[in-house]
């Protein structure tokens, strides 16, 4: 019999396995996710869309967002999201995302004024 241990590769060895393991996981990661990447291209269906943002102080905003064809207004800050209302669609006339001017903030303010006035007639 030989001596307990002969068979034991040295540390030297070990480290440099380890590191080829190591970088041949990172790139068999790297491919994935690249290919994934190419074939989604991350925008979903649409299935939900933002209308408008009101932001309240640099952390907390109010957004009214769009989605299964019901109109929802999400309160967004420190903690979780809250949805403070649901409003009719109907009643929700915000201008594309595209066509927003400097003045979408009054605008915003300007809608959910009327949406609330409607709401407590």
């Amino acid at each position: 019999m030989g001596v307990p241990g002969s068979d034991l590769p040295g540390l030297g060895s070990s480290l440099a396995l380890s590191l080829v393991s190591l970088g041949l996981v990172c790139l068999v990661a790297f491919v994935v996710l690249r290919w994934l990447a190419r074939r989604w291209d991350g925008r979903g269906q649409d299935c939900v869309r933002i209308l408008g943002r009101c932001g309240l102080e640099p952390r907390r905003a109010l957004y009214l967002i769009e989605t299964g064809g019901r109109c929802f207004l999400i309160g967004v800050g420190d903690g979780p999201m809250t949805m403070l209302a649901e409003l009719d669609r109907a009643t929700v006339a915000i201008e594309p995302p595209a066509c927003r001017t400097a003045h979408s903030t009054a605008a915003f303010a300007q809608v959910l004024e009327k949406v609330f006035k409607r709401e407590r007639r």
